[in-house]
């Protein structure tokens, strides 16, 4: 199977201000981990970065998720789950995925919590007694009493070119820009995780394809857009590509006939 090569992002000039959100090494992923489990919250805010990270997906659908997005009428957590096309930019479902062990024991741990503080309980003991349809992390405490987090309207273009609206939740992204800011990657947003795990997995050897489907882009230029080349490995590809090759005997001088 053919796949694509980043070389367009390698040679191309980005003018001020098209940055793109910053990917982080797996030593500052550990220091935002560690950022993000202080407080009273720490435990909804590390499920938090591990659903940026460890499933790729974008602030604002971490918000709009669910308890039964993520956890079965049993009780136990997904392992691949559906993100409706409401919650998503492009308006399109596509599946996600809770498969390493740090990620699904973040969750779990979350999911305790709820129960040890009774956040929106359900009337009978499926989903682990929590409220199906009760967010999973939009939730915060204020003294004693636990709420849900507010969205705003928020207007932009599709690609193409017609103005949408969808339900934005600002406060989880100011919180994530701080755990971030905090953490060592000040100039992190809401697409670092969604980043990172592209360029992890591309360093890994991943195919581009299977990157391509755990961040749902419907092309593959899309995904090299999020995976930060690595001048170690470009450097290393020329080595083991070029470096046996020797140059020409000078001594011996060839005569044009």
């Amino acid at each position: 199977m053919r796949r694509y090569r980043p070389v367009k992002r390698l040679i191309e000039t980005r003018k001020t201000g098209e940055g793109k959100a910053k990917v982080a090494t797996k030593k500052k992923f550990g220091n935002i981990l560690w950022q993000a489990r202080r407080g009273s919250l720490g435990y909804r805010n590390v499920a938090i970065i591990w659903m940026l990270f460890g499933s790729g997906l974008r602030v604002n659908e971490v918000a709009k998720l669910t308890v039964s997005d993520l956890v079965h009428e049993s009780g136990e957590i997904k392992t691949t789950f559906t993100i409706p096309s409401a919650y998503t930019k492009t308006n399109k479902p596509r599946a996600a995925y809770i498969v390493v062990k740090g990620h699904r024991d973040a969750l779990e741990r979350w999911i305790e919590h709820r129960r040890d503080e009774s956040v929106f309980m359900a009337s009978d003991s499926t989903y682990r007694g929590l409220s199906p349809e009760s967010p999973m992390f939009a939730v915060t405490k204020k003294g004693r009493y636990w709420r849900t987090m507010s969205f705003k309207d928020k207007k932009y273009r599709d690609a193409e070119g017609n103005v949408r609206t969808t339900k934005v939740c600002s406060s989880m992204q100011t919180l994530i820009s701080e755990i971030f800011r905090n953490g060592g990657l000040p100039a992190g947003s809401s697409h670092s995780g969604r980043r990172s795990l592209a360029t992890w997995m591309d360093e890994k050897g991943v195919e581009l394809e299977t990157i391509q489907k755990i961040l749902g882009h419907e092309s593959p230029d899309m995904t090299l857009e999020y995976i930060d080349p690595n001048p170690d490995r470009i450097k290393e590809a020329f080595n083991k590509t070029l470096s046996r090759i020797k140059l020409p005997d000078f001594g011996e001088q060839l005569i044009d006939e």
